[in-house]
């Protein structure tokens, strides 16, 4: 199960996402850098699914190409075409394929993209303007949360509309039993219907807590009767890799 993922793509050596490719003088290519606003790579894996997949997720100013680079040399590209390509593009969220465990371990999956910093660079490009390049770096490691326990609401249970308490248990490892620097965990509760076709995302909540909260109530009037929910956990570790345990329940 994953809940609210806005934009799925298949992590390859190249992927074209659809916009133009905009000429630029040689006098703008070789203009100042741009720093991107925000550039992540990190793990995700499904402790009650048992699967393992990669994330990433870029801002900036504008952008009609991005080049992805680590240890072992380019793992990515995204190339705007078409007619967005004259805008620019800027935030960028990508996740790849999330094969089960049983069918391909999770050592198999990482040594796709090897523990170290990650180079996004390429092009800029805002309203057909172009400013140079834009750039910037990712941590990835390979240290994973272990699954966390779901205390309550108990997979199955049927709870009142009002007074539900979230609660679970903290994460002190990795799923290979080393200490772990747990920076947050995320509580997801939604529910189990399909949204309006044209809308992103799902009914629901989302909050980010401090790791040393671990429980949370659920605010009156957010639970609808007689109504089926999915909810999740995710613990995030301090370069960002995160593992999440998932359940169900519903409201009399």
């Amino acid at each position: 199960m994953k809940l609210s993922v806005p934009l799925l793509l298949a992590l390859v050596p190249a992927v074209l996402l659809s916009a133009v490719a905009v000429s630029s003088s040689a006098g703008e290519q070789s203009a100042r850098a741009v720093p991107l606003k925000d550039a992540k790579l990190n793990i995700e894996h499904n402790a009650t699914d048992e699967d393992t997949g990669f994330q990433g997720f870029v801002d900036s100013e504008g952008w009609r190409r991005l080049d992805v680079h680590g240890p072992d040399g380019q793992v990515l590209a995204f190339e705007a075409r078409g007619s967005l390509a004259k805008l620019g593009l800027t935030e960028l969220f990508f996740e790849s394929v999330e094969p089960e465990n049983a069918k391909v371990p999770i050592d198999e999956t990482l040594a796709n993209l090897p523990e170290g910093r990650y180079t996004i660079s390429g092009p800029t490009q805002e309203n057909g303007k172009s400013a140079g390049r834009t750039t910037g770096k990712a941590w990835l490691t390979h240290d994973i949360p272990a699954g966390l326990k779901l205390v309550s609401p108990a997979e199955g249970a049927t709870v009142p509309v009002r007074g539900v308490v979230a609660r679970w248990k903290p994460v002190s490892k990795t799923i290979t039993g080393d200490p772990v620097t747990i920076i947050a965990y995320q509580l997801i509760i939604e529910k189990d219907v399909e949204p309006h076709p044209h809308m992103i995302g799902k009914f629901g909540l989302s909050i980010y807590v401090p790791r040393s909260v671990t429980s949370m109530a659920v605010p009156d009037g957010f639970l609808q009767p007689r109504t089926k929910y999915k909810w999740e956990v995710l613990a995030i570790e301090r370069s960002g890799n995160q593992t999440l345990s998932s359940g169900e329940f519903r409201t009399r």
